[in-house]
């Protein structure tokens, strides 16, 4: 793992750049961290740093549960003692994080997949953040509801204008690398892009930290970007089903995809692949745009929703 360091955002507010962003808000010479990057050597590395500045880790915030962003909890856990604040939907998770890689892969997970990129190791959550817009108690920071990439994500903004927007917004890179980042809720989603560049404005924001990408000043063409990718997995997703009467079956419409748009595999990305599709076809069925039937092979099988 790359050498870890802090660079400052506003008065109190810092951030350390990593393949996960972990945000810093410092008080009083305690130190408030926003999610503890994906692995042990992460939390190794920001317990060095929060030492070398003379700052006291009081307190993680989880934005959600995903393996990238809980992965340093249970070395600074236990090194420091420090609680863990998430939401009570993501403290399962955190506290059980095989849960995750079950629910990805829709059964018991094998060996390929339980890693630290899907199953980190667990830690306690010793306090409940409400999945509602207000302030954190015992803190300056505001938690901002956050639906859509995973069961109950929170944004976090600091009195320095600063808002981490944890995984609601992906970087055009990785969208142009992965096309398929993750969604648990496509409505959700899009509820959240339609919402989230509001809510920076009204609350004055300066600065947008997210996950994984540079920070931003504004993030309208970043929302575009996002929404568009949406945009374009549910057309393709349409088209493909509606190319033959019969449809497509899961497996067929998977690889159709996959290749479409030129994923390469491994176990990891077939869970997160696979599992994203399902979420997009819950959609297009809530919708009213696709129906699921069974065929004589017992294989899911997806049609075009016909006209009434």
């Amino acid at each position: 793992m790359a050498k870890l360091q802090i660079e400052q955002l506003g008065a109190q507010t810092y951030y350390i750049p990593a393949p996960t962003n972990i945000g810093i808000f410092v008080e009083n010479g305690k130190a408030l961290l926003i999610d503890s990057g994906n692995d042990k050597e992460a939390g190794r590395q920001i317990n060095k740093l929060l030492n070398e500045r003379g700052w006291e880790l009081s307190m993680i915030i989880n934005t959600h549960s995903n393996a990238d962003h809980i992965g340093g909890n249970q070395f600074l856990q236990r090194k420091i003692g420090c609680p863990i604040a998430a939401t009570e939907k993501e403290r399962c998770f955190i506290e059980h994080p095989e849960q995750e890689a079950a629910m990805l892969y829709g059964g018991f997970p094998h060996k390929g997949i339980s890693n630290k990129f899907l199953c980190a190791k667990p830690s306690s959550v010793d306090r409940i953040i409400p999945f509602q817009q207000q302030l954190i108690a015992d803190t300056p920071l505001t938690a901002v509801p956050l639906p859509g990439h995973f069961l109950a994500m929170i944004g976090i903004m600091t009195p320095d204008k600063v808002f981490f927007t944890a995984d609601a917004l992906f970087s055009r890179e990785i969208i142009e690398k992965y096309h398929f980042f993750y969604l648990h809720d496509i409505a959700a989603q899009l509820r959240t892009l339609d919402s989230l560049e509001k809510t920076g404005k009204n609350q004055h924001m300066e600065r947008f930290i997210p996950s994984h990408g540079q920070p931003q000043q504004e993030i309208g063409e970043l929302i575009r970007i996002n929404r568009n990718a949406i945009e374009t997995t549910i057309e393709t997703i349409l088209s493909l089903v509606s190319l033959t009467p019969q449809g497509k079956t899961l497996e067929e419409l998977y690889g159709h995809l996959c290749r479409r748009f030129s994923i390469s595999m491994n176990h990891n990305q077939y869970v997160l692949v696979k599992s994203c599709i399902r979420s997009y076809i819950s959609y297009l069925v809530n919708e009213g745009a696709l129906e699921i039937d069974y065929d004589d092979a017992y294989a899911l099988r997806l049609t075009s929703r016909k006209p009434d």
